[in-house]
């Protein structure tokens, strides 16, 4: 496995998710290091399309160079510089665009994160995991030595992407597909990639909430039994400030029972080993 990439993050203008590139810069891993430059590049209308001052689409090409001219960010010193902008841009790939003309020697990219924030918040995905998506994708596309063309296979760094619900699987559960780790000839590094991308994940709150809504008979036994068991509770409470302690637990006792009732046939019994 070869020494850790340095890769540098720039904001281009102000972002909505600053937590997101907080978090990011924090993010420990054994193929590179991330660097968030502080702050953000203020955008003007020189690097709009045309240089137009009415329009809202910005010029991958007049950005970059934009990014190249910034010498207290030393940017000699990286091995890949990304510049997030939360605005659209003029390239043909819509999303990530590689904007260096020499391949050989590439290293500047402009990722628009525009349109895809509104599919991660209906995903219940934060911009962390996409960001982070995206970086291995380009450290995979690089440095692991595999086709670059794009492929179908929902969840895999190198997946097309079309449709919005295999950008949301790349960001919940990302992964390199049987067809592109056979194609690395590193094996050490390939273990290590799936390794830390298993660590790539929604917080556990949201998994179990978008796991109950898909199961429509377990959100109705959870509320029901959530509405039983808060009517127990304020129940037991008024009796025990009524009449006493243990003659509140009996008259609170039969909607108890009626709750377990409703809940035993989704408990499963454990199995004796």
């Amino acid at each position: 496995m070869d020494k850790k990439k340095k890769i540098l993050i720039i904001k281009l203008g102000q972002q909505r998710d600053e937590k997101s590139y907080e978090k990011l810069a924090r993010r420990k891993s054994k193929l590179f290091e991330i660097t968030v430059a502080a702050g953000f590049l203020k955008l003007d209308y020189t690097l709009k399309e045309n240089k137009d001052v009415t329009t809202e689409i910005y010029d991958t090409d007049a950005l970059a160079e934009y990014m190249q001219r910034q010498t207290n960010l030393h940017l000699e010193q990286y091995d890949l510089v990304l510049g997030c902008l939360d605005r659209p841009h003029n390239s043909d790939d819509g999303i990530l665009a590689e904007v260096s003309k020499d391949v050989e020697r590439n290293k500047f990219y402009i990722l628009c994160t525009t349109n895809i924030m509104e599919r991660l918040i209906n995903g219940n995905v934060s911009l962390l995991n996409y960001l982070l998506n995206t970086i291995y994708g380009m450290y995979t596309r690089k440095y692991l030595g595999i086709d670059p063309e794009y492929h179908e296979s929902p969840g895999c760094l190198l997946d097309y992407n079309f449709l919005e619900r295999d950008v949301i699987a790349g960001c919940i559960k990302p992964f390199l597909c049987e067809d592109c780790e056979a194609g690395v000839t590193d094996r050490a590094t390939a273990v290590v990639m799936n390794r830390e991308l298993k660590k790539i994940r929604v917080p556990l709150y949201i998994r179990l909430i978008d796991y109950v809504k898909q199961r429509t008979i377990l959100s109705m036994v959870i509320a029901v039994s959530a509405s039983l068991f808060f009517g127990v509770l304020s129940n037991l409470m008024a009796a025990v400030a009524l009449v006493g302690f243990w003659q509140g637990v009996v008259t609170s006792v039969i909607p108890l029972i009626i709750m377990c009732i409703l809940i035993a046939p989704f408990v499963r019994p454990s199995r004796k080993s």
